[in-house]
């Protein structure tokens, strides 16, 4: 026998279907009174030491996971693309990555400049080659990117080569450890912590950013269009990092047994790679910005005629555009250029 609705109760799927349509009624008038929740905004990172304040905030909560979004990538050509192609909204950058994707066409701004290499990006080559020249006739391994690019002519400078005098072997930087040790290759232009991991190994340092002062830096980028609407969120992403290179100076030992596991290296190999960097503080990345086509450290003169001579940009960016010199904490709903 087929129960029959009691007084005042409706049947199951009525009650069903009216649910549904107070709830999405409800949900409609939620939206209409307020914005819709904000994503993280996404950060791709490829591996190197001086982005890790980042990853040890990260590690230690000091940011919140509604906020920010840590994407690790195993290349920045990869956090390159990414970005470009609006995948990610910032991204840890060489700055000659940064000024080459801003010249083709990528609405990019450098809101911090994070880290100064002095020796932790190097050429490393096979037992028996002690110099830039002894190169003549190798095979170099390197990935295709600006900064490889500059460190190349610098290590034929120093060698006294030309370019058709060695061969260029296209390498992304998760093979130059592989590649070098089978072989393939007779030296790599890369940087930490594959470095420690090869000067371990026995391979020989031909040149390093410690030869090329203030040439090889690290800056932090957003795109234009997320910068401009999730200001809030930017703000806590050059927090965090401060925030984390804060914990690295009040507690290495602790940040090294951290992070050396991540980078595949001992804690004293890891505290040695972190040696040669220098990480900015945050006042120093802001007065680095306040002047930036002025500035010694970030060498954009240099830099604009190195990108140019290779080939890899035909005209600069517009740097008063490029370089966000103060980003103060934004008021609720503020934005920014």
């Amino acid at each position: 026998m087929t129960e029959q609705p009691t007084a005042g109760r409706l049947p199951g799927r009525v009650a069903s279907a009216l649910r549904a349509v107070f709830a999405g009624v409800a949900l409609m008038l939620l939206a209409s009174c307020g914005e819709a929740p904000q994503l993280p905004l996404r950060v791709g990172l490829n591996p190197w030491v001086g982005y890790d304040p980042l990853v040890l905030a990260r590690e230690r909560g000091l940011f919140s996971a509604s906020d920010l979004r840590v994407v690790e990538l195993e290349t920045s050509t990869e956090s390159a693309r990414q970005l470009r192609n609006g995948l990610i909204e910032a991204a840890g950058l060489t700055l000659p990555e940064a000024v080459e994707l801003a010249a083709a066409g990528t609405d990019l701004r450098v809101v911090a400049v994070l880290s100064l290499s002095k020796g932790a990006d190097a050429v490393l080559a096979r037992p028996g080659i002690a110099s830039a020249d002894r190169l003549k006739g190798g095979r170099i391994g390197l990935e295709d990117t600006a900064l490889a690019s500059i460190m190349l002519q610098r290590l034929l400078d120093a060698g006294g080569l030309r370019r058709d005098e060695v061969s260029l072997v296209m390498l992304p930087v998760i093979e130059h450890e592989s590649a070098l040790k089978a072989g393939r290759v007779d030296a790599v232009i890369t940087f930490e912590p594959v470095i420690s991991r090869l000067s371990s190994a026995g391979f020989v340092v031909v040149l390093d950013s410690a030869n090329m002062s203030g040439e090889v830096v690290d800056v932090l980028v957003v795109r234009a269009d997320a910068l401009q609407a999730r200001p809030h969120q930017v703000h806590v992403l050059l927090t965090a990092f401060e925030a984390g290179r804060r914990e690295m100076l009040a507690r290495p030992a602790e940040a090294a047994n951290s992070l050396a596991a991540g980078a595949d290296l001992s804690v004293d190999e890891y505290a040695l790679a972190l040696s040669r960097v220098n990480i900015y503080s945050d006042a120093q990345s802001k007065a680095l910005l306040a002047s930036p086509t002025d500035s010694p450290a970030l060498g954009l003169a240099r830099l604009s005629s190195d990108l140019k001579a290779s080939g890899r940009m035909m005209a600069d960016p517009d740097w008063s555009r490029l370089f966000v010199p103060v980003l103060a904490p934004p008021h609720e709903g503020q934005g920014t250029r």
